[in-house]
């Protein structure tokens, strides 16, 4: 995981005024706390790629994993 693109994108967010904890090193490498939302490094760099990282993005890509057994692990999807 390039950290610098991660950075970029934690900043990204902050100048969004989205709320964003500081990360935390888990067993998948880091996580923060999104709009109330735990999300992965890479979940973060994934919705960026994707142009997704705002709030509509973070909240639809929520709302697609709730309740799902495997959310930790899952990524967002292109939108084709």
């Amino acid at each position: 995981m390039a950290l610098d693109k991660l950075a970029a994108c934690v900043k990204s967010l902050k100048q969004q005024r989205i709320s964003v904890s500081r990360g935390m090193v888990g067993e998948d490498g880091f996580v923060f706390e999104v709009m109330g939302f735990m999300l992965t490094g890479s979940q973060i760099l994934k919705l960026c790629e994707y142009g997704q990282l705002n709030a509509a993005g973070i909240s639809a890509f929520s709302k697609t994993v709730e309740g799902d057994p495997m959310a930790r692990k899952a990524v967002p999807q292109r939108k084709s």
